[in-house]
């Protein structure tokens, strides 16, 4: 199976903090493959409805599950819209997840 699967079986639902919490759907693989962080989390047991309902609340806001997700798919250009603060705040959320890649990327593009 490829590292950047996108069936349905394949999805998981990130909830957003903030005023008004986004529900992200997104590939499971992709953040497995990316950061050690949710692949331990994703790997301990749950229990059959834990199972079913495949979400995460994150102390994260829209703006930064998505942004960390554009870099996650190659899509840095579309982040020339975000505000400076905002990606410092990317660079945290993606060194807190371990998401070496996107770290990196990241700080390419802010120095």
């Amino acid at each position: 199976m490829s590292p950047f699967a996108d069936s349905r079986s394949d999805k998981i639902t990130l909830i957003t903090a903030g005023r008004l919490p986004e529900r992200c759907i997104v590939p499971r693989s992709r953040l497995i493959f990316h950061s050690s962080v949710f692949r331990d989390l994703l790997s301990l047991p749950t229990t059959a409805e834990d199972a079913r309902k495949q979400e995460i609340s994150l102390t994260e806001t829209a703006v930064e599950v998505k942004g960390l997700f554009m870099i996650l798919q190659d899509e840095e250009e579309k982040l020339s819209s975000l505000r400076f603060d905002d990606w410092f705040k990317l660079v945290r959320m993606a060194d807190k997840y371990n998401c070496k890649a996107a770290t990196r990327e990241l700080l390419s593009q802010v120095w």
